[in-house]
């Protein structure tokens, strides 16, 4: 009786390795294949938790990655700022979300976009363009930058957007004329887009009086007790910042302790679309609390409905379920996920375009975290595509049966 109940005792411990195993095969394999050259990792499934570090910042292999340095987030900046400062602020009614942006921004009341909500635009069918390379307006013909936008040297109204350059504070109210202008496609259809999170920083500004930073550090991170930040070049050496790309068209210099996203570095770093870099622990922190309907320590930090409303909101478009500022599991016409089958219809999460990602399954007690630099030393790089590296690691999490 007494080796049985050592053997139940044991036998979670043992089935839990032996995921730990399959998850460092897969990323080291995924390591030497150079889909990207470190790592880190957070899983928790049913009260378990594991947190590991793998590879080296670059491919010489000089700075180890540990568990707190510093990944750029890229679009995961798109929920865990502006997503969660959007749940504050619709929380405690300081905004509508079935009321026109517009009413926030009015640049925006003389334009084709004076109807779009925030529900449209946080669940992708307001029929905003996805993106503008803001960037091309800036550079030459000869790959110059061009001087009346860019300097070397600092001022007092010029924004650093990578090592030495400086681009004119100013430059912000000409990126909100150009998203002002675009045109819209089909109003309720899926297309994904990142120029509305651009406005969310003013947005914020406008209804709490706080620059967007503040907001975030007073009202959620410091709450949350992690260290979520943008610019963190500013703050810290460049041996905890995992760099990103070799930018060879726009900045021409490795990008390293400023953000990858060329729309965020004209904008200074400080945006609700890209910016925010971070480590895996502390995104597995914040999707902790979600999954624990907001509390923390019995302190609710957000109302359960408030949750329940953005992850799984009770309306839903025709072509996709989607969630506010969430991605949600792409159901086929079978009803079968392509992320994974296992994948409950409540579950959650994004992807970031420098290789990151965290999904969050309420079903099944679930946290998936995947922060990497796959963009080293070039975007070109797509293995962490062709090896399908973030549903694997998924794949595994969900195996771990206790």
């Amino acid at each position: 009786m007494i080796k049985k109940n050592l053997l139940l005792l044991f036998l979670p411990i043992i089935i839990f390795s032996q995921g730990f195993d399959k998850i460092d095969n897969l990323i080291n394999s995924s390591i030497r294949l150079k889909a990207f050259p470190g790592a880190q990792v957070y899983i928790k499934k049913n009260g378990l938790e594991y947190i590991k570090s793998y590879g080296f910042h670059t491919y010489d292999s000089i700075i180890k990655v540990r568990n707190d340095h510093l990944y750029d987030l890229a679009s995961l900046t798109k929920v865990f700022s502006s997503t969660l400062a959007l749940m504050k602020l619709s929380e405690e009614k300081k905004i509508l979300l079935s009321e026109p942006v517009s009413n926030y921004v009015k640049k925006l009341k003389s334009s084709n976009k004076k109807n779009s909500t925030f529900n449209d635009l946080l669940m992708h069918i307001s029929g905003w363009r996805p993106y503008i390379n803001h960037q091309q307006h800036i550079i030459k013909k000869n790959g110059k930058l061009k001087k009346r936008f860019i300097s070397s040297n600092p001022g007092l109204n010029k924004k650093q957007i990578a090592k030495n350059i400086f681009i004119n504070s100013n430059y912000y109210k000409t990126v909100i004329k150009r998203i002002k202008k675009t045109k819209i496609e089909n109003v309720g259809d899926y297309l994904y887009s990142g120029l509305f999170y651009c406005l969310v920083p003013e947005i914020v500004e406008k209804v709490t009086s706080k620059k967007f930073e503040i907001f975030l550090n007073e009202e959620i991170y410091s709450k949350f007790n992690v260290n979520l930040l943008f610019n963190p070049a500013n703050k810290y050496p460049l041996n905890k910042i995992v760099p990103s790309e070799i930018d060879k068209t726009f900045r021409n210099q490795l990008i390293h302790g400023y953000v990858h996203d060329e729309t965020a570095a004209i904008m200074g770093g400080v945006s609700g679309n890209a910016g925010l870099f971070g480590c895996a622990a502390d995104i597995g922190k914040i999707s902790q609390i979600l999954l624990n309907h907001g509390v923390l320590k019995n302190e609710s930090i957000f109302l359960k409905k408030t949750i329940d409303n953005f992850t799984n909101p009770s309306f839903k478009n025709n072509s996709t379920a989607r969630g506010l500022g969430f991605d949600k599991p792409r159901f086929d016409s079978y009803g079968e996920s392509i992320y994974s089958k296992k994948l409950s219809r409540s579950s959650y999460g994004h992807t970031g375009f420098t290789g990151t990602f965290f999904w969050v399954d309420p079903n099944q007690d679930l946290i998936v975290v995947l922060l990497t630099n796959r963009v080293f030393p070039t975007r070109e790089s797509e293995k962490i595509y062709e090896l399908e590296v973030r549903n694997k690691l998924t794949e595994i999490a969900l195996e771990i049966s206790l």
